[in-house]
Order: C-alpha cells, then sequence, then structure tokens
C-alpha cells in the first residue's frame, strides 16, 4: 500500500500473470492513466474470463490494452 491509513492503492506496482483462458496475450507493458483504480484491471480481468460486469468496486472503465 502506497499510504496504508487511507488503503490507498496509488502508486502501486500491479503484474498480471496468466492466460486468462487464451483471451490475454502477455508480454506487454501497459500504463495506464494516473490514478486509475485497480479496480478498473479487475473488471477487466473479469471480462476477459467470460464474466461480463458493467462495474467492479469503484471501476471506472475497462484498462485499455491489456
Amino acid at each position: 500500500m502506497s499510504n496504508s491509513d487511507r488503503h490507498n492503492n496509488y502508486p502501486l506496482p500491479l503484474i498480471l500473470v496468466g492466460g486468462a483462458n487464451g483471451q490475454h496475450k502477455g508480454g506487454k507493458h501497459v500504463m495506464p492513466a494516473e490514478k486509475t483504480p485497480i479496480a478498473n484491471l479487475h473488471l477487466t480481468v473479469l471480462n476477459k474470463l467470460g464474466i461480463p460486469q458493467e462495474k467492479f468496486g469503484d471501476s471506472t472503465g475497462l484498462v485499455a490494452g491489456v
């Protein structure tokens, strides 16, 4: 946690490992916009796994390029 008192995860480097059942191609470096909620990554992974969701936690949308 960047600031554990506030449960702030920014800036927190993330690594996404796995192929999402063939839906995720690795070997990419994706740099989302500053202050992008981590829930956006969770939402993107859910959608790639065939579990379509419009929202997850405080997500604001999908992460492009993942």
